[in-house]
């Protein structure tokens, strides 16, 4: 975030249990004593990240998806905190906040898919519709027209911004097809990359040959399909670059 660097003490909060200078201002992390692996969990975990990003507002504070590196100019000081000792988090109910657009972090359900999206944009580059759909339906009791509604805002909002997170980049139209092509293929090569490690994976465990295999040694592609999740039309073509077949 930005600032002189001391604005979660004027925030009444404990000492972070990172911290490090950066060139355009600060990053700050709290390591939380919890679980947040349930649903319920991971609800109120996006609840936490919503309130730091409400307190720090002023700071232009945002969230980063992945933990901090630990350099030689970094303070770490191994303090693990309880949620409790984080209540000078500011209310997502504060009536010094305002909202001015749809995606506010009073509406919980639309912030959650919105990191959700920011953080599938930071590992495959392009995202889905169905993806945010698939995310919200498992994760809201919501009808699923307001969920649809709610992922397509999101989608339509980094899309237009050729899924840049921080800002918005105008790129002659050229261009702008040329980034999403390559995104695209990046996309196809990391799922075919991931595909191939979890045949492989299937196929070297000792303990699944007799599932995987015929007694004649050839492997049951509908078996490996079954047990990896993929296609059999693409577990054939795995396993014939493979040599397997």
């Amino acid at each position: 975030m930005h600032g002189i660097g001391t604005e979660w003490l004027d925030a009444g909060l404990p000492t972070p249990s990172f911290f490090e200078q950066i060139n355009k201002g600060y990053l700050i992390a709290y390591a939380l004593n919890g679980y947040f692996g349930t649903q319920n969990g991971f609800k109120y975990l996006n609840d936490i990240i919503a309130r730091f990003l409400i307190t720090f507002r002023d700071e232009r504070a945002s969230r980063l998806s992945y933990p901090p590196t630990i350099t030689d100019k970094s303070i770490y000081s191994g303090k693990i905190y309880k949620l409790r000792e984080l209540q000078q988090l500011k209310s997502l109910k504060s009536k010094n906040y305002t909202p001015e657009r749809a995606n506010s972090f009073e509406d919980h359900t639309f912030w959650a898919i919105k990191l959700y999206c920011e953080d599938l944009i930071r590992e495959q580059g392009i995202v889905s519709a169905h993806q945010l759909e698939e995310f919200a339906y498992s994760n809201f009791e919501k009808e699923r027209s307001t969920l649809r509604a709610k992922c397509r805002s999101i989608w339509n909002y980094y899309e237009r911004k050729d899924w840049q997170i921080n800002s918005y980049i105008k790129k002659p139209q050229g261009e702008v097809m040329a980034t999403r092509q390559e995104h695209i293929k990046q996309v196809n090569e990391n799922r075919i990359i991931k595909n191939r490690n979890k045949i492989k994976a299937i196929i070297d465990d000792i303990f699944l040959q007799d599932q995987i295999k015929l007694k004649n040694g050839k492997y049951k592609i509908g078996a490996i399909a079954e047990l990896t999740g993929i296609h059999r039309e693409t577990v054939s073509k795995h396993l014939k670059e493979m040599g397997l077949i």
